[in-house]
């Protein structure tokens, strides 16, 4: 019974890293490239900080400190976007983190 879901996971994990891709292009296209890079810079250090200092709390405990700080440094650098880019931004470095380690 546990062969089918097992045998469905490289399926949903190719689904999850094409959906990333399509939402990271929509983010894209509403920021500079230069923008962009910030963005992703600030997604990937804040969610790799989280993950060390909020290792014990909860995944939506840690999405709403990821959202607030992300927001905070996108403010300071300029960067406009709204909360589901910005919640796209963070998804995609989660997922990013997840493979790289």
């Amino acid at each position: 019974t546990c062969a089918l879901p097992i045998s469905l996971v490289p399926v949903v994990i190719g689904a999850l890293g094409y959906l990333a891709k399509q939402v990271i292009a929509l983010v894209k296209a509403n920021v500079s490239r230069e923008q962009y890079a910030m963005l992703e810079q600030i997604a990937m250090t804040t969610v790799v900080s989280l993950e060390q200092t909020l290792k014990s709390k909860a995944g939506e405990e840690k999405k709403a400190a990821a959202l607030a700080i992300v927001r905070s440094e996108c403010a300071k650098h300029g960067i406009k976007l709204n909360e589901a880019a910005i919640e796209t931004a963070i998804e995609a470095a989660v997922y990013r983190a997840k493979i790289e380690a």
